[in-house]
């Protein structure tokens, strides 16, 4: 069993792995940024921003990301016939899931700062976007850590649904493998190691990143 991985299988699983961090990656960069976009939309006063983010966040969550990535790489090309490559759809399909849970991630952790501090805020002068930024991310930063992180594993996992679309990341890649080799359970053992060794330190990096932001606001005995 130990044969099975050769040297060009060890450096597929690398690049597997990395195509598979890659997306993870990004995915979670502009899921991020299309969360806190939605995040603000749906604290908005403007009805309009209110029902277009309820809409975008309702849809990515109410669907199943399979069935997204399905429309967005077979069905989106034959109605604005562009057409995207597979990695390119992938971390769009990927990042347009994240955001809309992530969106719901922020706009809890932003209602969890007190109303009090932010008027306080106001009565020193903060502009509002001065509120935003001093007062209530740095401390809804510290509440939404945790789920954010929870977030990033989830997508680590589920970046593998990519390969239905011929994204080469680490699963389609194990299964390539599988078809050469016939060695089934040494492979998919291997690559289920992989992800939990992934899944492990990411947690490992949200748990400092946490500790880290809490530090401040720890009383010291």
């Amino acid at each position: 069993m130990l044969g099975t991985f050769t040297p060009d299988v060890l450096l597929a699983l690398w690049r597997g792995t990395l195509i598979t961090l890659s997306l993870t990656v990004l995915a979670s960069v502009f899921g991020l940024v299309l969360g806190m976009i939605a995040a603000m939309g749906r604290l908005s006063r403007p009805w309009p921003l209110r029902l277009l983010a309820g809409v975008y966040i309702e849809t990515f969550r109410g669907t199943p990301l399979l069935v997204q990535l399905f429309f967005l790489y077979f069905a989106l090309p034959q109605i604005t016939k562009i057409t995207l490559p597979a990695f390119h759809t992938a971390v769009l399909g990927l990042s347009l899931f994240t955001g809309a849970y992530a969106a719901e991630i922020i706009r809890g952790s932003l209602n969890a700062v007190g109303h009090g501090q932010v008027e306080a805020g106001r009565a020193l002068g903060l502009r509002p976007a001065q509120v935003l930024r001093l007062i209530m991310i740095p401390q809804a930063a510290r509440v939404g850590v945790p789920s954010l992180g929870n977030q990033f594993i989830g997508l680590l996992k589920d970046s593998s649904l990519a390969s239905v679309i011929t994204v080469t990341e680490l699963l389609l890649t194990t299964r390539g493998i599988v078809s050469i080799t016939y060695q089934p359970v040494a492979m998919y053992f291997a690559v289920g190691l992989i992800y939990f060794l992934l899944s492990t330190l990411a947690a490992r990096a949200f748990r400092v990143l946490e500790r880290r932001l809490n530090r401040p606001y720890q009383i010291s005995t």
